[in-house]
């Protein structure tokens, strides 16, 4: 049987890289899967964009899902190619370095509870 999927409300943030990388954890608190990532930049960024499932049982586990080298771009979007599925008290940490210290990223979070 092939469990049901509920698009929740995007978890959105953003971060001025001229101050800071950008590093954030989710703390969605329930199961869930991960249907996509949408990063936006107010600029053409190069940078490193790094996606890590952040485990309940520790760093030894957390294991990263996606890192992308951006080049001159403005955008980023991140779909897993199956499923990309969270246990209760997994988290999700998206990372961005700040290298060139310029620009504002914004962050879309979609996700569907299980």
């Amino acid at each position: 049987m092939i469990p049901e999927h509920f698009l929740k409300k995007p978890i959105t943030t953003s971060q001025d890289l001229s101050s800071a990388a950008l590093s954030y954890t989710t703390t969605v608190g329930r199961n869930f899967k991960l249907e996509e990532v949408i990063i936006k930049s107010t600029v053409n960024i190069t940078e490193t964009i790094t996606l890590t499932r952040d485990s309940l049982q520790g760093a030894a586990y957390d294991v990263v899902i996606n890192a992308k080298d951006l080049a001159g771009n403005s955008s980023y979007v991140f779909r897993p190619d199956g499923e990309c599925n969270f246990i209760k008290g997994d988290e999700l940490k998206v990372q961005c370095t700040n290298a060139n210290t310029t620009g504002v990223v914004s962050v879309e979070i979609k996700l569907s509870e299980m």
